[in-house]
């Protein structure tokens, strides 16, 4: 991506990037990311607040897409994120269809009330019935009962993902995180039950088959906590745990099943009592 020796590193997103890339390939200690920090434009204070990490991805997406145009490499991030799904209303008694298509570059999934991704997309795709009070109002055809909802058109090369683990409680009138378990696999298949998923317009010669690169982890509470990823780059079974200045090698145990949250057993050893299990959430999912 084209940057020039005149630019700031702190007041340029790209070449901020291309310092911290080039440090973390050449440095022998850890690299601080104040740099970056900086020219999204954070002050000191706003490193210190947990930020939405959906919001902090979509605010890089944004600026790396705005600054690429114009450029050898205008469009990369639309090349790699970019899926399109089709919002539709049918009528059911009359031949109206109302159909919208929209682009996203990640998908937001329900963790509760779901077990798992393929419970999450099941729900994402559910239809609606729009009847009773709440018919809709089809143009020369007045109201309608009618069925609502979204199906996919494509899917980008990669998919993100993000699990609404943060939601509003409106009995408590505050936000909460959900620790349920929820489970991801190595393998998602979006073609699965006869391309349930998908629209008509769909590319049926596409295969939807994605196989998991990276799981970021939030440990901590709606009010704080910690941020750490596990990434396999060359998608070996060799994980790596990337926390802060610590890199470590890790297996796909840790990088799975125990990112899924929900309970576990905690056992404790004291003079009083031999061995005292207690069940705890885990916090980190």
């Amino acid at each position: 991506m084209p940057t020039t020796e005149n630019d700031m590193p702190s007041g340029s997103i790209p070449l901020a990037l291309q310092s911290l890339f080039y440090k973390l390939q050449y440095n022998d200690s850890s690299v601080s990311t104040k740099e970056l920090t900086k020219s999204f434009g954070w002050d000191m204070h706003d490193s210190f607040m947990q930020h939405d990490v959906q919001e902090l991805n979509r605010v890089l997406s944004e600026k790396l897409e705005d600054k690429m145009k114009g450029t050898v490499v205008e469009g990369t991030i639309q090349q790699l994120f970019e899926g399109h799904h089709m919002n539709y209303i049918e009528c059911i008694n009359v031949d109206f269809k109302s159909t919208r298509k929209e682009s996203f570059y990640d998908l937001q999934l329900d963790v509760k009330g779901c077990q798992d991704v393929y419970a999450s997309f099941d729900k994402y795709v559910e239809v609606e019935r729009l009847e009773g009070d709440n018919k809709y109002h089809a143009e020369q055809h007045g109201l309608q009962d009618a069925k609502k909802g979204v199906l996919f058109i494509d899917f980008p090369p990669v998919l993100q993902l993000q699990l609404k683990r943060f939601e509003y409680d409106f009995m408590r009138d505050t936000m909460v995180k959900i620790n349920d378990r929820y489970e991801f696999p190595l393998q998602l298949d979006l073609d699965r039950d006869d391309g349930k998923y998908l629209s008509p317009d769909a590319d049926r010669n596409v295969r939807n088959l994605y196989t998991l690169h990276s799981v970021l982890v939030h440990s901590g509470g709606v009010h704080g906590g910690h941020y750490y990823a596990f990434i396999r780059p060359t998608l070996s079974d060799q994980w790596f745990k990337f926390d802060d200045e610590r890199v470590t090698k890790e297996d796909a145990k840790r990088a799975l099943e125990e990112q899924y949250g929900g309970e576990e057993e905690v056992r404790y050893n004291s003079s009083w009592v031999q061995y005292l299990y207690l069940v705890s959430e885990r916090w980190a999912n």
